[in-house]
Parts: C-alpha cells; sequence; structure tokens
C-alpha cells in the first residue's frame, strides 16, 4: 500500500510511505518560500497547496492527515483544507483523527530512533486543541514499542485563553487531577512549553511564535555578564525561561521513568528543538538513552500519520 501522509498545520509536509518505511518527505515551504506558512491563514491557500503536489505523479491508495486543530483562530477549518486537498488529489480514501497529534509526533521519533521500546515525551511549542476551546494538549508521555503506543500522562492548559502575565512564573491557582482507563489527565492554569517562550519573545521584542531560537541563543550570553554590548535585562530574562523549561523537562523524565523503569527516551515535540537543553538532559541522566526526534516540529506528524495507520491502528 502507498500512503501519502500529510500535515496541515504549520511546517505543512507531506510524506510518501510505502513498504513499512519512509520514501520521501518535502515542506511546502520549501516551495512557496513563505516561512512558517498555514493553508488555514487564508481563504486563498489552494494556489500555494498545488505546488507540493507537483511532486506526486501517483494516486495514493490511502491518504492519513495530521492536524493541530485551531479552527477557532484560522480561516480555514482541518476539513475545509482536506477537501481542497482531496479534490486536488481526486479523492482517494483518507484517515484523519483530530486527536492523535501528540501520537503522531511519538511514532515518528521512534521511528527513527530504532528503539525496540521506549518511553516517549511529547511537549508541544504551542498545543495542539483537540479537545474543545479552551484547552491546548501540551505534554504527553507515552510507552511504546513495535505494536502498541499507550498514553501514561497528558497535561492540558487553558493558559493561552485565559489572563496573559508578564511574570512567566505568574499562574492561576487552577488545577484539576482526572484518570482514565489508566491515563493520567492533569488540567491547568499553568504555563508550560512554549507558552513560556512566546511570552519571554514579546516582552524582549523578538516575534514571540517564531523567535524562540533567538531566545534561546540569547540565554547563553549570561554565563558571560558584561562582555558583550547587550541588553542583559533581555538576556536574565531568556536565561530564566530556559532554566524554568530545563527543570520542568527533567520532572517528566522522572516522571516517564517511574511509570515503566525503562531507560530508552524519545523526545518530540516543537519543544525539542532546544538544542542547548536536549544537551543538558544528557548530561543529568547519563543512564538513559535519550534520542531527539530529528523531525520534532509538526512536519514531522506527517510521518506520525503513516505510521500510526500501517501499524498502530
Amino acid at each position: 500500500m502507498k500512503i501519502l501522509g500529510i500535515n496541515t498545520s504549520h511546517d505543512f509536509s507531506i510524506c510518501i510511505y510505502e513498504d513499512n518505511e519512509v520514501k520521501d518527505l518535502w515542506y511546502e515551504e520549501r516551495f512557496n518560500l513563505i516561512k512558517n506558512w498555514h493553508p488555514g491563514q487564508n481563504k486563498k491557500f489552494k494556489q500555494h497547496l498545488i505546488s507540493i503536489f507537483k511532486k506526486i505523479n501517483f494516486k495514493p491508495d490511502l491518504v492519513c492527515y495530521s492536524s493541530f486543530y485551531r479552527s477557532n483562530i484560522f480561516k480555514n477549518t482541518d476539513y475545509d483544507i482536506i477537501n481542497n486537498i482531496q479534490k486536488q488529489l481526486d479523492n482517494p480514501n483518507y484517515f484523519f483523527n483530530i486527536y492523535h497529534h501528540h501520537i503522531y509526533h511519538a511514532l515518528c521519533s521512534f521511528y527513527f530512533s530504532k528503539f525496540e521500546e521506549a518511553m516517549s515525551i511529547v511537549i508541544d511549542g504551542g498545543g495542539s486543541q483537540p479537545f474543545d476551546d479552551q484547552y491546548q494538549e501540551m505534554e504527553s508521555i507515552f510507552y511504546l514499542n513495535k505494536k502498541l503506543i499507550y498514553t501514561l500522562y497528558q497535561h492540558l492548559s487553558n493558559r493561552r485563553f485565559i489572563r496573559t502575565s508578564k511574570d512567566i512564573e505568574e499562574y492561576s491557582n487552577y488545577v484539576h487531577f482526572e484518570y482514565k482507563k489508566n491515563t493520567e489527565y492533569l488540567f491547568t492554569s499553568e504555563s508550560v512549553g512554549g507558552f513560556d517562550f512566546s511570552r519571554t519573545c514579546d516582552l524582549i521584542g523578538f516575534k514571540g511564535g517564531e523567535d524562540a531560537g533567538k531566545l534561546m541563543g540569547l540565554s547563553s550570553y549570561a554565563y558571560c555578564k558584561d562582555e558583550y554590548p547587550l541588553n542583559y535585562k533581555n538576556v536574565e530574562l531568556s536565561k530564566k525561561a530556559q532554566e524554568k523549561s530545563f527543570i520542568a523537562t527533567c520532572k517528566l523524565i522522572e516522571k516517564a521513568y517511574e511509570y515503566r523503569k525503562i531507560k530508552n527516551f524519545v523526545l518530540s515535540g516543537g519543544y525539542f528543538l532546544n538544542c542547548s537543553n536536549n544537551f543538558k538532559y544528557i548530561k543529568k541522566y547519563p543512564g538513559f538513552n535519550f534520542f531527539v526526534d530529528p523531525i520534532p516540529h509538526d512536519g514531522g506528524t506527517a510521518i506520525g500519520a503513516c505510521i500510526y495507520y500501517d501499524k498502530y491502528k
């Protein structure tokens, strides 16, 4: 079976998957040259999608779609986008599940890791929104092997939808736990994942949703204070965001280990584009085997969707 995986969110991508292998992967941004392009941004998106599909000279047996489901923000819903793509591909059979964004991240990283089994930690840069219009799916822990993926933990935050504080340490006190089918759910109003980076970027004059990498780089200058002509107040804010991020992720790593006592870890989600902190996890936990997804952003979920349908559905 020849499967075409399509990620319809930002980092719009297509994957060709055949005979249990990823054969190819393309990003629409490489064709239309529009950074951070998303097909839901405006009604006139059809012309942009044509360029990437010039690479598809066959009718797939199946199309697997991935999304992060934020139709309340963009002008086109997932279904608007999928219907448009289906027409361009001559209406092949397709599979779409709005609840699997983090699962697809986990499966992409596991596919490249070559582990036989692992604990997966997925942390989203901005959060996917599969449940309703209030909560963002921010942090997840999964157990997976070659035949099974099992959700052990999910942290869902409504931070994006409540009053935004300038202090990244300031939260409301809202915390709610639920256990369902042996999965632990944590609902909070905490700022987790990429929220801290976006808000800190806004404070220091970077573009909140797009310049987190600059913030990570700026934070390193805190260790050579006053040696460069920089605004060290901004440097300290960057360092604070990085340190908070590292501590929070270490807690998740330890939580994941307590679930199954497995020392193999795969890390995915846009949050793990943070190379500086990724190296620190390796140093802090020398007894664990870490593998960071080579495509941790949403572009990799096109691969994860294909793998899910082929091996785990």
